[in-house]
């Protein structure tokens, strides 16, 4: 097993050049059918009516910045450096709303940098470079990733690895820099917070002989504390949008919790079960099989790391970072979508990490025997472990490209929703569609009961659908978009931070259930807090509500 005393694998700059044009030109072949695909889902909330994206401004910034501020309400993350990322984009591209290529090109070249980030890791441990770009290749092809590479909102997730990545590379001879470098990462993403719980295994691994640097214990003290400080405003600005779900009761949010733990282990090793917007149902009882291979594989990934950590190898690193990306999404707190394929874009360099430096030693001895031999040094290891990495590499890359597809539009990405979790939100909503085209309103309408329990909670989502107008002349339908509506409103009144955009959503509810004074009201708080050039667009709306309090009907 590779242990902090094994020297460095050599793995100079013409290893890194080749990594990433190698890593750069496959990663935007792969992503090919997903490169001219428009926004879709959460990109709205960035480029859809948002001035502070529009370009990059004095006033821009500081808005951006402001941990308090619109842009924090409306992603539900504090994450300037994510959005600043975005809005260079803009400067240098224009809107994605009109041509989003640019911006899939970037996520796919910022993707090859962090395998190329990862391959470096692992030869600074000793892996050999062979074997490290090996490692950056699976990481590069893995079908899982294909939603943080296609989806561009998620850049965020990108740039929290590169800067993560690069912090643990220059922690050990520039701790100023790296703990600049971790700061970064956090703020474009807490998953970044993982690198953490890797820097400190490492550190506390490395023996320092002499002439080398010491430990840096006081450099990850301070990393600690940047988390600390940017845990209180990430975390009020999360819970401030309700995104936590507790409907399910304890017992059965722990099934759900073990049973997913076994799917992302199917999803990780064999790229089966990827999916949009994962809703799997919860386990029916502990017999249930998902839950059976979920405790399995937490109670072998916690012996593996026990022996790591117990015989001082390097492989304890790599699944601590593995096990501290995870925690965030393990549904301590439930969330409305309980997976996601981006949720391993941290666990798989992890997982990965760990077993190539386990390997590392045999790979050395191998690839020298090699050497010195030629072919008759070939072993059955060596082929079996050749046949293993090719095989998994080229069916990853097939399946990462079929994946792409799915990212081609907003359809395709809910079709493929459904076609995974026909039972979950966008199954319903998707089978709600079908049931208006074929003229069964009362199923349409069913389906949409059901997607309200399985947690969709925002009405906005069908009074704004052209394809559910139709439904609004049904009084079961309004009925069930007023019960919504109201317990929307309850929620959205309680958050103990209000901003534009929220109280903007409020006073349209309001209008919607017919309380003009309540959204009269809503509507002046949106613009005693707005600035200058959001105050036309909430003038307009006022207008328009001056108008339907003259129409007639509302004059009795």
């Amino acid at each position: 097993m590779a242990t902090s005393a094994q020297p460095p694998a050599a793995f100079g700059w013409r290893h890194v050049l080749f990594a990433l044009l190698a890593y750069s030109g496959l990663a935007l072949q792969l992503l090919a059918p997903a490169l001219d695909g428009p926004i879709v889902s959460d990109d709205a909330l960035l480029f859809v009516g948002q001035a502070h994206m529009e370009e990059l401004s004095l006033a821009n910034v500081k808005t951006i910045l402001d941990p308090r501020g619109e842009p924090v309400r409306v992603t539900a993350n504090w994450a300037p450096v994510h959005l600043l990322a975005h809005v260079l984009e803009i400067e240098a591209f224009g809107s994605p709303l009109e041509n989003p290529r640019p911006f899939h090109v970037v996520n796919a070249l910022v993707h090859a940098v962090n395998a190329t980030l990862f391959a470096a890791l692992l030869a600074a441990q000793g892996v050999p470079a062979l074997g490290a770009l090996l490692a950056g290749l699976l990481f590069l092809v893995h079908p899982a990733n294909v939603e943080t590479v296609a989806w561009i909102f998620q850049l965020k997730t990108l740039l929290a690895a590169s800067f993560g990545f690069g912090a643990l590379l220059a922690l050990r001879k520039r701790p100023g820099v790296a703990t600049l470098l971790f700061a970064l990462a956090l703020l474009a993403k807490p998953s970044a917070s993982a690198v953490l719980a890797a820097a400190i295994v490492f550190e506390w691994l490395r023996a320092p002989a002499a002439g080398e640097p010491p430990r840096r214990t006081g450099w990850l003290v301070a990393w600690g504390a940047l988390l600390l400080l940017y845990t209180v405003p990430e975390f009020t600005a999360f819970l401030n949008v309700g995104e936590f779900r507790g409907e399910l009761p304890l017992g059965e949010r722990a099934l759900q919790a073990v049973a997913i733990v076994g799917r992302y282990l199917v999803l990780a090793v064999a790229s089966l079960g990827s999916s949009t917007f994962h809703q799997p149902t919860p386990p029916a009882s502990p017999l249930d099989a998902w839950f059976g291979l979920g405790l399995l594989t937490l109670l072998g990934l916690a012996l593996l790391s026990v022996d790591a950590l117990r015989g001082r190898q390097l492989a304890a690193g790599w699944l601590g970072l593995a096990a501290a990306a995870y925690v965030p999404v393990a549904q301590i707190f439930p969330f409305r979508y309980p997976m996601a394929d981006r949720y391993l874009y941290f666990v798989l360099p992890g997982l990965l990490g760990a077993a190539a430096v386990a390997l590392a030693p045999w790979l050395a001895r191998s690839l020298e025997q090699l050497r010195e031999r030629g072919r008759r040094a070939v072993t059955a290891g060596v082929v079996a472990l050749a046949v293993l990495v090719s095989g998994a590499s080229v069916a990853f890359a097939a399946r990462f490209r079929e994946r792409a597809a799915v990212w081609a539009s907003p359809d395709t990405v809910e079709a493929d929703a459904a076609a995974h979790y026909p039972d979950g939100i966008p199954g319903q909503v998707s089978l709600a569609r079908r049931r208006l085209e074929a003229g069964d309103y009362d199923g349409a309408v069913e389906a949409i009961e059901r997607a309200r329990a399985r947690g969709h909670t925002n009405p906005a989502a069908f009074l704004y659908d052209p394809d559910f107008q139709q439904l609004l002349e049904h009084p079961r339908y309004v009925e069930l978009l007023r019960d919504m509506t109201e317990g929307w409103l309850a929620r959205a009144r309680a958050l103990p931070v209000q901003t534009v955009s929220s109280w903007m959503g409020i006073g349209h509810a309001e209008l919607f259930m017919g309380r003009l004074d309540r959204a009269r009201e809503a509507f002046d708080l949106a613009r005693g807090m707005a600035d200058p050039e959001e105050r036309a667009a909430i003038d307009e709306t006022l207008a328009e509500l001056d108008r339907i309090e003259a129409a007639p009907e509302n004059q009795q």
